[in-house]
């Protein structure tokens, strides 16, 4: 163990015959006590510093490990994060594609559909304009038809107005002729010559 500022201050030291003053000694010694006393605080205040820095130290350094792995491990989420939000881009877009995909060949189909409609809305009114148009001409034939059957010849009008000729009364022969009327010598109008009477039928 290393001596103190009071082993300086007790030691004596041995009597000679030629023996040193012993008050200067003493002084001397006090001097040197004084001095290794304040050598020893501080450095015991020095030690302290010393101590209080190194633990500083450690906690700067305990800090600045923590704070490395904190930065590393922001640094390793946030390129998680990019890569999960890269990976969920690619997704959102991969079904967006899909989607348009989906309604473009949705929109095409129902495009083809309707040219399909409209196709077959063309035949049909193509087909209903025919068959109007046959219904015309067969009602027109049809007219035609009955109005010749129905329309006498000439060969049986000449008959008809033949017929009512003969079978016309003759006239009273008084010997007077009514001049006042008008139809006495009036020859029959052709509605009346078509007029059927008795057994003209």
């Amino acid at each position: 163990m290393g001596l103190t500022p009071l082993d300086i201050r007790q030691h004596r030291f041995r009597k000679t015959l030629w023996g040193l003053d012993a008050p200067e000694v003493d002084a001397f010694l006090d001097v040197l006590a004084h001095d290794f006393e304040q050598l020893i605080r501080e450095t015991h205040s020095l030690r302290d510093d010393v101590y209080r820095k190194d633990a500083e130290i450690r906690d700067y350094r305990e800090r600045e490990r923590t704070l490395k792995d904190t930065m590393i491990t922001a640094t390793r989420i946030t390129e998680d994060i990019k890569q999960n939000a890269r990976k969920e881009a690619e997704i959102v877009i991969a079904k967006a594609e899909v989607q348009a995909e989906q309604i473009i060949q949705n929109a095409h189909t129902r495009l083809v559909r309707i040219m399909e409609d409209i196709d077959e809305l063309r035949r049909q009114k193509a087909q209903f304009e025919a068959g109007l148009r046959s219904t015309i001409t067969a009602h027109s034939k049809l007219l035609d038809a009955m109005n010749e059957r129905d329309a006498p010849t000439e060969a049986e009008m000449l008959s008809m107005v033949h017929r009512r000729v003969t079978a016309a009364p003759e006239p009273v022969s008084s010997g007077v002729v009514n001049l006042s009327d008008p139809t006495a010598h009036r020859p029959p109008t052709d509605a009346e010559l078509l007029t059927p009477r008795g057994g003209d039928r």
